[in-house]
Formats: C-alpha cells, structure tokens, sequence
C-alpha cells in the first residue's frame, strides 16, 4: 500500500520545473459578443457601448449581462419570463409589445 502513497520529492524538482498547480494556465479569455440583429426574434434589443453591448428586453426592460447575449439564454428568458409572446414572429418586437 505504501508504494501507492509514496510521493516524489520536492527536493529533487530542478528549478526550470515549474508546479502543477500554475495559476496563470488556467486563466478564461474574456469575450465581448456582438449584437446580431436576429434576436430581435427573441425579443431583445441592445443597449450601452458599441464595443461591448447588453442585451436588453424590449418587453420587461431587463439588461442583461453582455455574456448571455447567446441565442440559447436570449430564448430561455423569452420561454421562462414571458410565456405568452413566446410564440410572437420578429414583427411583432420591432413594433412594440
């Protein structure tokens, strides 16, 4: 059983070796979506800076956070918030609920 626990040395780590542990591996790329004129279908239009928009319910108001700005988030709060324009067409948001 010892042969399984047996861990290697610090000691005999050079110093070019760096732990397994590295912070600076695991670290996200922060992406900034785009506004696609398609969720309109979903009911959202975009507001705040150009560079990095939000989406924003055009039937309740909300703003979203600029990463949910996905198809799949942008239709789960139309399915989830308001169940009875869910099945409105694109015409329907761009004159107004």
């Amino acid at each position: 059983m010892d042969k399984f626990l047996r861990r290697k040395d610090s000691s005999s780590r050079t110093d070019d070796e760096e732990p397994s542990t590295s912070v600076t591996k695991n670290l996200k790329k922060v992406v900034k979506r785009k506004y696609d004129e398609d969720y309109i279908k979903y009911g959202f239009s975009w507001c705040g800076d150009e560079t990095a928009p939000r989406p924003q319910c055009i039937i309740c108001g909300d703003q979203l956070s600029n990463e949910s700005m996905v198809p799949s988030k942008l239709k789960r709060h139309l399915y989830s918030g308001h169940p009875s324009c869910a099945n409105k067409d694109k015409q329907y948001f761009k004159r107004g609920a």
